[in-house]
């Protein structure tokens, strides 16, 4: 009897590994791709609870074991490039989070090796990697049939991003399908007929295909064709790798696909959506300007230095680009070169070890599965290089799941030969309080984290609804929780200068004030923070309540204003807004020459930002160019003209709503007086 209920015990144990990593690749895609703060919190949660669960075992044992893996120190490389980047960020908040987040998934890896022992889980996993797959596929196709959904994204906010995950099991039903059905190669709980067998792979794959289709994403296609090539390559060679590859391009050009009319739509209709070039162009030009990084996470902030004109464009810099679409480049701006070689490094040595798992004796079963796999990984890879998709947590976790069931694979066919580092554990008390102190510091903060940016979330649904002291009250929580994120004081900031510009009472001012230089303190990047800071000593300048009592009060607030917009335009040299501002503020203070110079300078760049224009014209007026003012306002009336039937979003709108009607009145009056 206690033989049987250890043996329940060991049973349960081995299993819970299994469960946990299921868990994940289940969870993970379900909460928009894992890229919310709460599904964050859940899937660190999960790792960090299989770590404790794992050492806690290994502490029983008396012995920590822990896998050499070919790839060790290339992992322990990128790590030290990933802390190296964290230490001396500017902005050490999203820094700290990304680097959390690459320890989490490196502890995965090595967990995901020392469990998978048997070639069982092997197949289990995969099975799962595949049902998501199709679940997907079928939501996808539901929500561009039933509910009309233009580009379907099933539980991913980016439909782009869904194609790319439906490549991996894509990828493992196609190996399946070309090494065919075998009644004894199959386990036992998934034996069936082959007709039955046959009609559920065919059908899935077909689901698969037409969910891609769906999301009519152009990356996502590429890496399910790179997918097939390489798994038809593998199996039956070169020349039916090149003619398959030359039979689906034809049939995506010739045959009307809800992908192929996007396609023609968007070189017809959408400048940007071509501008991939431009943007690996700015990202490698930042990786001259800054070698060794610029801090992990802060690509989006140190962009509009950097950013490109789409000629065709409402507004030519209207586009704020949070990635550069390549998590290659991403990784070189943000770590530095060095974790580019590092990764190319790694990818080869993984092939490596690939390839040699391949050569080995496989069974059929075992052969399919670990070509679908790699297959998978391959098409993750591809994707990376034309997006930022391993910013996703459920594409990460998939590609570190596909690169640990390949050396796990590696493992297995040396039939139990593989090395591990065994480290002592002596004193099992001193290791169980280490332990559980460090679970806990990592538990508490993964928990602080998350409660903050839930508090947060629903403090800034209050503010939009009118609720200002509760949306406060909400806020200084938020803050109280993660002193260290600059969006939390930014928005407790807002609301306190909405309630100045209501009220005019100094106290709000103070405390708007205060706010806003917390947040540009903790993140010196972001020239919105500065706009934001400058609109409130505009804001003072025109306020009765003692701020500005007199003219000399007037103007010290408005030279302020325009020193923080001269720092705002040096983060972001290509934003017309921050000059027109400047050109007002200058203007408000008679200082014309210098308000003519930086409205020029706004028009130059963005020639449809039509307040700089109507400036230009007030300004021309005021000196009695009469012609010169009447060009501008001929301008402003053919660009509204001609843009007025487009689908105009917020900043184009902002580029092209400007009241010109009294100033039309003046300039005829001047003409009609001689």
């Amino acid at each position: 009897m206690g033989g049987r209920l250890r043996a329940t015990s060991m049973n349960i144990r081995s299993s819970i590994p299994l469960v946990v990593t299921s868990a994940l690749v289940i969870f993970s895609p379900l909460q928009e791709g894992g890229t919310t703060h709460v599904a964050q919190m859940i899937i660190r949660f999960l790792i960090l609870a299989w770590a404790g669960g794992a050492l806690a075992v290994s502490i029983q044992h008396g012995r920590l074991a822990v896998p050499v893996l070919s790839i060790r120190y290339v992992t322990l490389a990128f790590l030290g490039f990933a802390v190296i980047a964290t230490l001396f960020s500017p902005y050490a908040h999203p820094s700290r989070q990304w680097l959390l987040t690459i320890i989490s998934y490196v502890t995965f890896l090595y967990l995901l090796v020392s469990f998978v022992n048997r070639w069982e889980h092997v197949y289990t996993l995969t099975v799962v990697i595949v049902l998501m797959g199709v679940g997907e596929a079928v939501l996808t196709i539901l929500q561009g049939l039933a509910w009309n959904v233009v580009r379907p994204s099933g539980t991913f906010f980016n439909p782009n991003f869904l194609a790319g995950y439906l490549a991996v099991s894509w990828a493992i039903l196609l190996s399946v399908a070309v090494y065919g059905y075998r009644r004894a190669a199959a386990p036992p709980w998934l034996s069936f007929s082959p007709a039955l067998w046959w009609c559920g792979v065919v059908a899935s794959l077909c689901s698969l295909f037409l969910a891609v289709l769906f999301t009519q994403s152009r990356g996502g296609m590429i890496v399910v064709l790179v997918a097939t090539a390489f798994i038809v390559m593998v199996r039956y060679g070169w020349k039916w790798a090149g003619s398959c590859l030359v039979v689906l391009t034809l049939c995506g050009l010739l045959i009307p696909t809800p992908l192929r009319e996007r396609v023609l739509a968007e070189h017809q209709q959408n400048p940007v959506s071509y501008a991939r070039w431009q943007m690996w162009q700015g990202a490698l030009t930042q990786m001259v300007d800054h070698p060794f990084g610029i801090g992990l996470g802060l690509y989006q902030y140190t962009y509009p230095r950097y950013a490109f004109p789409v000629e065709g464009e409402i507004a030519r810099y209207g586009k704020v680009a949070q990635t550069p679409h390549n998590d290659y480049l991403q990784m070189g701006v943000e770590m530095g070169g060095g974790a580019m070689v590092v990764v190319a490094i790694g990818v080869l040595m993984v092939g490596r070890e690939f390839r040699q798992v391949l050569q080995a004796r496989l069974s059929r079963r075992q052969r399919s599965l670990m070509l679908g796999i790699g297959g998978g990984g391959i098409a993750l890879l591809v994707h990376a290089a034309l997006d930022s998709s391993l910013r996703e947590s459920a594409l990460a976790i998939l590609l570190v799941l596909s690169v640990g069931l390949m050396m796990s694979a590696g493992r297995l066919t040396n039939h139990g030969t593989a090395v591990q580092h065994a480290v002592p554990i002596r004193s099992r008390w001193a290791w169980g309080i280490g332990v559980a102190v460090l679970l806990l510091v990592v538990g508490l903060d993964l928990m602080r984290l998350g409660m903050a940016w839930m508090t947060f979330d629903s403090a800034s649904r209050r503010a939009v609804a009118g609720e200002t002291d509760s949306a406060i009250h909400g806020l200084q929580s938020a803050i109280a929780w993660d002193p260290g994120k600059s969006l939390y004081h930014h928005g407790l900031g807002s609301v306190y200068a909405r309630v100045f510009e209501t009220s005019r009472e100094q106290e709000a001012f103070r405390l708007a004030h205060a706010e806003f230089k917390a947040a540009i303190e903790l993140n010196p990047l972001d020239s919105r923070l500065l706009g934001l800071l400058a609109q409130l000593y505009v804001s003072a300048a025109q306020s009765p309540s003692g701020l500005a009592d007199s003219l000399e009060q007037r103007k010290g607030w408005l030279r302020a204003a325009v020193r923080v917009y001269e720092r705002a335009s040096q983060l972001a040299p290509f934003s017309a807004p921050y000059r027109y501002e400047q050109a007002r503020l200058h203007w408000m203070l008679g200082e014309r020459a210098e308000a003519e110079q930086h409205a020029k300078k706004a028009e130059r760049l963005e020639p449809n930002f039509l307040p700089a224009r109507a400036l230009l014209a007030r300004l021309w007026m005021d000196q009695g160019q009469v012609d010169d003012a009447k060009h501008e306002l001929q301008e402003i009336q053919s660009r509204q003209d001609r843009y007025k039937q487009w689908n105009k979003n917020s900043i184009d709108q902002a580029f092209l709503n400007v009241d010109v009607t009294a100033l039309r009145a003046a300039v005829h009056e001047k003409e009609v007086a001689g």
